[in-house]
């Protein structure tokens, strides 16, 4: 019993031994494995997103932009319509307004009715008309009388020359009454019928739209009063106010870069067609006169704009302003690290590398961008809410380099 006692003694030592060093040699291979799941080499230059921490930050992405950020003339004006292409419509004659055919923004075409005005002197002129021709008729007929009594010498000189005289005065009173009647738009046939009417139409000198209405139902007009202005936009221009210094800069047909005072996020394109011959006084300037695109018929006259005369077609490479980060003195931009293989299974994760970049010339909310290596031209980047993520990496750092 005593050697049996031993015996199982010993094993026992030796299975606690062994066991005990397994345990051991285990426990450093568990640890290294549970580290490994969260990231061997963490990349403190690297950003993590899911998608609705990117809704949620608003994060918008794109691509570099070619810009001209440097060689331009910064100018300010007014957008405006050439005299052929704007109308302040009155009556010809004074009324009361008896209706209005249109309404403020309404597109019209020309010599279409806006409104019509209503007098008594407008029946009265058509019945002047009808007196005149009717006496014309018969001093016609009594002077082609009088000439034929002439020529037999049975008629004097004299009541021939007075049947002349009443022929011509009253052919020249129709004539001056035809034409009065035709400037108040009244068809003449209608007139010479007895076809009268007490009312004339106010019709559209130009197409375009109507800008102001500035009358009512039953009001009093007169010839000289403003009633409606029409604006054709289609041949929109700018204004621009260049200084002395820049003029040797600006030619005829150089690009115009613009946007709204009101509204700097828009920007639109022009070109110049001619230069001014004279400075005016206030600012002490010369108005460049420039083209520009409306084809949705946005820009209206009136507005002021910020514009930019490209002087050299050299362009950069350039990213919004909100794009850029400024950390430890330096630049940064955002570059989104194409998914590898291994990262397919999340597809809602977004990775940003931090990357380093020199600055150059800003204009138009855009700034040049040199950076410090070379990125592929379909690089995706962050053009708005830079600022975000680098927040959101200061908040990681000490970490693994993901920040979720």
């Amino acid at each position: 019993m005593k050697t049996i006692t031993y015996k199982t003694i010993f094993l026992a030592l030796i299975t606690c031994a062994f066991t005990a060093c397994s345990t051991v040699d285990e426990a450093p291979q568990a640890d290294t494995h549970e580290g490994h799941e969260h990231e061997e080499e963490p990349n403190e230059d690297e950003v993590h997103l899911l998608q609705k921490q990117m809704e949620v930050m608003d994060i918008e992405m794109g691509k570099f932009q070619f810009l001209n950020l440097s060689t331009t003339v910064k100018s300010n004006g007014q957008l405006e319509l050439p005299p052929q292409n704007k109308a302040s419509v009155s009556s010809i004659t004074d009324g009361r307004v008896k209706s209005i055919l249109v309404l403020e923004g309404d597109f019209v075409k020309q010599g279409q009715v806006l409104a019509d005005v209503e007098h008594p002197d407008i029946i009265e002129v058509q019945e002047a008309y009808m007196t005149t021709q009717s006496k014309l008729q018969y001093a016609e007929k009594d002077y082609e009388r009088a000439k034929s009594l002439y020529a037999d010498s049975v008629q004097a000189l004299k009541s021939l020359q007075l049947k002349e005289s009443e022929f011509t005065s009253l052919q020249a009173k129709l004539n001056g009454l035809e034409a009065r009647l035709q400037l108040l738009g009244l068809e003449m046939e209608k007139v010479s019928s007895g076809d009268f009417v007490s009312s004339v139409a106010i019709r559209s000198p130009i197409r375009g739209y109507v800008r102001s209405i500035d009358i009512t139902m039953g009001m009093s007009v007169l010839p000289n009063q403003t009633l409606f202005e029409i604006v054709d936009n289609d041949h929109i221009h700018i204004d621009l106010n260049v200084y002395e210094k820049d003029m040797n800069m600006i030619r005829k047909g150089q690009k115009v870069v613009f946007s709204l005072t009101n509204d700097a996020d828009s920007v639109f394109e022009g070109e110049v067609f001619a230069l001014g011959r004279a400075f005016e006084d206030e600012p002490k300037a010369m108005v460049v006169h420039a083209e520009i695109d409306n084809p949705d018929g946005n820009l209206l006259p009136g507005m002021y704009v910020d514009a930019r005369i490209v002087t050299n077609d050299a362009k950069v490479r350039a990213l919004p302003n909100d794009a850029i980060v400024s950390d430890g003195g330096l630049s940064y931009i955002f570059v989104l690290k194409p998914k590898s293989s291994a990262d397919q299974g999340h597809k809602d994760e977004f990775v940003f590398r931090k990357i380093e970049v020199n600055t150059g010339a800003k204009d138009i909310g855009f700034t040049e961008v040199v950076p410090a290596y070379n990125l592929p031209e379909h690089a995706q980047m962050v053009t708005k809410g830079a600022f975000y993520l680098l927040a959101e990496m200061k908040k990681g750092e000490g970490g693994h380099g993901h920040h979720h």
